[in-house]
């Protein structure tokens, strides 16, 4: 379904029909300050960053909708996340820009959304944009009409690009308004279709078959030489990995698996893609090497990161990706952590002190560059090294020796080894290992007297993924076993009203927005896991998410998304897909399986349930890699 990036990534075109052809015809782009009140007034730092632009941002709100019906004046619905790079640059070329402003404010009534808080909203824009452009990203930019069908849309473009496509929708609507707005609702119905036959199950053979589908999907996509899927722009695809180390845990896998994963979580490890310093890791890389990355950090990643190197470090027997793991860990509890005060340390949770973790790390720091929080200009480097013994020794470790990718400095990598900084700088390798630990910590000295600027809502759901990991963490190591603990009651604490699940944490009911169906499955699981891991905690509060989960968010033809889709055409699925994160469905199946005879409504609506794989599934089998081996399994 759905390959979530930014406007590098290039997810396999998929095939259009005729309504929505023309619609893409119709409307093709030509060529390739005010305050706002409510964007200061917001819970999130990305709205907030659009506090002076010129455009009159409004907030979403299916309210919206009305108005525009009134005025005949479509939406604009730009979404984007703090943490986004490409978001800081549009909104400095653009959307500060008077011009566009004035085209926005006059002819569109413009809507700003953090894709973190209206997740379900977002999706739905971008598989909009995926299906009619072929590639989807952020910062996203959706013309919707006033009867809430999305029209067209852009990700980024550059300012002159930008003006000549809001100039070009603005002059259709006034020449053929009723035309382009029928033509929408019309393509809206198409796409509809579209999914619905997607769900359609296929034949017993056929779905018989999905294995064999996936393991050749899997095969044809990955890199063997360099790791990761693709030969382009890599992301991590956590939930691809997972479902790989799931098979060949059960000796399901393909001879080829184990090989690869080994492979992928080297490299990974120690590329560009890995903070080695801090010991967390970037969102992607534009490189197929890893070591070009960009540069947002996002808690769910490291989360998901985390729990697969601890499993497959135990199994592989390789301590050194369990060691990996839990300083992934360490950073985030370092690094992510929202603190009480200035003190440096998080107040304790017994005191009422703990306030969670923020979502996300900028790619852009205080002063508007990519990356200026972890890359090293040649006297950044010189400085914070200026006390140390070998502070080339330093630099061979960490690679910051000769020329470098980056204009703005040096980023730390995979360098020299142990045996050759011995045999360069005449040290034992006690000593080479006990100058690399003084530089290492020099380093990050220095890195955090920068400041590391953060996203600091807190979301529900990533918290849940969180959970996950530091059980698995608290398993080797007890030094995780208080953050776990500390996570695990605060999620109690928001789940005591299991119909009420907010998406932010640690603010008014009123603020904390409506959870998604992630964020049910997410806690739920993270809960689940913490008691397995642990022995803490009862099966009754995740049980309870489950059966509100069931409850809440199913309805005859699958799971919704949220539990008032805002759009028309936000229609339920039977399959959520997993490419970023884990699927929820496929979470909430195999909670089900697991916890059968538990609860008598969960039971129930778990054996009417249709699990027959449709046909999406078939085609995007790597999207839904972990249900396809579960009900592989469960039929055995």
């Amino acid at each position: 379904m759905l390959l979530e990036g930014h406007m590098f990534a290039t997810p396999e075109n998929r095939r259009v029909g005729l309504v929505v052809s023309l619609l893409v015809a119709a409307l093709a782009m030509p060529g390739a300050a005010q305050a706002n009140p409510e964007m200061a007034d917001s819970i999130s730092p990305y709205l907030r960053l659009h506090t002076d632009d010129p455009v009159q941002w409004r907030a979403w709100d299916p309210a919206l909708l009305e108005q525009a019906r009134e005025e005949r004046r479509p939406l604009l619905i730009s979404s984007g996340y703090y943490s986004c790079f490409y978001c800081h640059v549009m909104q400095e070329e653009s959307f500060q820009d008077e011009g566009i402003a004035e085209r926005l404010n006059e002819n569109f009534i413009p809507v700003k959304v953090d894709r973190e808080v209206d997740g379900a909203l977002d999706s739905y824009l971008l598989e909009f944009q995926r299906a009619t452009a072929g590639s989807a990203g952020w910062p996203l930019n959706v013309v919707v009409t006033p009867q809430g069908h999305a029209l067209t849309g852009v990700v980024y473009a550059p300012r002159d690009q930008f003006a000549e496509f809001l100039d070009g929708i603005t002059e259709r609507l006034e020449a053929d308004y009723d035309r382009l707005v029928d033509l929408a609702r019309r393509g809206s119905d198409e796409l509809t279709q579209q999914l619905r036959a997607g769900e359609e199950p296929l034949s017993e053979s056929r779905a018989g078959r999905l294995p064999q589908v996936l393991w050749s999907r899997l095969e044809r996509e990955s890199d063997d030489l360099q790791g990761g899927f693709g030969s382009s722009t890599k992301f991590p695809h956590s939930p691809y990995l997972h479902a790989m180390l799931e098979a060949e845990q059960a000796g399901t896998a393909p001879p080829w698996v184990g090989e690869f994963l080994e492979i992928t979580l080297d490299e990974m490890a120690h590329s560009g893609l890995r903070d080695v310093l801090g010991g967390g890791f970037f969102r992607y890389s534009e490189s197929p090497d890893w070591n070009e990355p960009h540069f947002e950090v996002m808690l769910e990643d490291q989360a998901q990161l985390a729990l697969l190197y601890l499993r497959a470090g135990e199994h592989f027997g390789r301590e050194d990706w369990i060691e990996l793991g839990l300083e992934n860990l360490d950073f985030v509890k370092r690094d992510m952590a929202l603190r009480e005060d200035e003190t440096g340390e998080q107040a304790d949770t017994a005191e009422g002190g703990f306030r969670g973790f923020a979502s996300s790390l900028s790619a852009v720091d205080e002063e508007g560059h990519e990356g200026g929080a972890y890359l090293w200009p040649e006297a950044d480097l010189e400085s914070a090294l200026a006390d140390h013994d070998y502070p080339d020794l330093v630099r061979a470790w960490f690679g910051m020796e000769g020329s470098s990718v980056f204009d703005l400095g040096y980023l730390p990598r995979r360098g020299a080894g142990v045996e050759a900084l011995v045999e360069r700088f005449d040290l034992d390798e006690a000593e080479v290992r006990e100058q690399v630990n003084a530089g290492r910590e020099m380093l990050i000295r220095a890195r955090e007297a920068r400041g590391l600027p953060r996203d600091e809502k807190v979301l529900t759901g990533a918290h849940g993924l969180l959970l996950s990991a530091l059980a698995e963490g608290a398993q080797h190591d007890e030094r995780f076993r208080e953050a776990g603990a500390a996570v695990h009651g605060w999620l109690l604490e928001v789940a005591s009203d299991p119909d009420q699940l907010p998406t932010l944490m640690g603010l008014p009911a009123d603020q904390a927005g409506t959870a998604t169906l992630n964020d049910y499955a997410f806690v739920a699981r993270g809960l689940r896991d913490w008691k397995a891991a642990t022995g803490e905690g009862e099966q009754g509060p995740a049980l309870a998410l489950l059966e509100a989960a069931w409850e809440r968010f199913r309805d005859d033809d699958g799971f919704r998304s949220e539990p008032e889709p805002p759009l028309p055409g936000m229609i339920s699925q039977r399959f959520h897909p997993a490419v970023h994160r884990p699927s929820p469905t496929t979470l909430i199946f195999r909670l089900s399986a697991e916890w059968r005879d538990a609860s008598e409504a969960v039971d129930a609506a778990f054996a009417e349930y249709d699990l027959r794989p449709g046909r999406a599934i078939e085609s995007d089998p790597h999207h839904h890699a972990r249900l396809i081996l579960w009900l592989q399994q469960r039929d055995r």
